[in-house]
């Protein structure tokens, strides 16, 4: 697992720190801007008043997937980021990463009933979004580095009849949809398939965790909706006992139970 956080240097250049969670070790590398999306960042600290204007409509799209933190806040000048050792580091990611997640965890406790309505609608209407909108639900609310969601999918794929003709007939698959920043679409294979069967004997109607390492922040998770299997995979710093009551609150009101 990596954790990146990044400081604004100027109105054209970003500091980045990258931490091996598992190493502990740090690295330290200068991009561009404009290449902010592309990083998948934990936090991102500015100091300048005038870099923000600068940097001002990129920050707006950022702050939707990471916060933007004021340095004077945390009383952290560029150059103590910039100096920060591999264990200072961490402790100051896993504080970025723990305040956002929890202020994501009461506002969603506040909408949690409005969050389920309309999940519920997208399930009959648009089940692609549907897993769209859980994703990122789920990715803010676990303050997950990374996030995969596997599930089963209908495709139409051409079969032969018993007579040897070909027609298109529905197929059932698996999908997934992974990412650090956003969701990405991808048709599942033999992998995703292995995955459905491994977790076999672990459905259940209910919110499932069967898996938490917090040593390596591996995060497992299960649920069936409407006997419809969902793997949720993904690298998170913590799991506590909010945020699974928060989970299992969501899927109780999709079950509707």
């Amino acid at each position: 697992m990596q954790l990146t956080l990044g400081y604004v240097r100027s109105g054209s250049q970003i500091l980045l720190k990258d931490l091996d969670w598992e190493q502990n070790q740090v690295s330290t590398r200068l991009i561009d801007a404009t290449d902010l999306p592309d990083q998948g960042l934990q936090g991102l600290f500015i100091s300048e008043t005038e870099h923000f204007g600068q940097l001002m409509n990129l920050l707006e799209k950022e702050k939707a997937h990471a916060p933007i933190l004021e340095a004077s806040a945390w009383k952290l000048g560029y150059g103590d980021f910039e100096a920060l050792p591999a264990f200072q580091f961490r402790e100051l990611a896993e504080k970025v990463v723990g305040r956002w997640q929890a202020a994501h965890n009461f506002q969603s406790v506040e909408e949690l009933c409005a969050m389920n309505t309309h999940l519920r609608v997208l399930w009959h209407k648009d089940r692609l979004a549907f897993f769209e909108e859980l994703w990122h639900w789920l990715k803010r609310n676990l303050g997950a580095v990374d996030l995969s969601l596997v599930f089963n999918d209908v495709v139409q794929a051409e079969a032969k009849t018993e007579e040897g003709a070909r027609e298109v007939r529905p197929k059932l698959t698996q999908s997934l949809l992974t990412g650090r920043r956003t969701a990405n679409f991808v048709p599942g294979g033999g992998r995703e398939q292995a995955l459905m069967e491994r977790y076999l004997d672990k459905w259940n109607e209910g919110f499932e965790v069967t898996e938490w390492d917090a040593q390596k922040g591996r995060f497992v998770a299960t649920v069936m909706l409407e006997k419809s299997p969902i793997i949720i995979m993904g690298r998170v710093l913590a799991f506590n006992q909010m945020q699974r009551s928060l989970l299992t609150g969501l899927f109780k009101g999709l079950q509707g139970t």
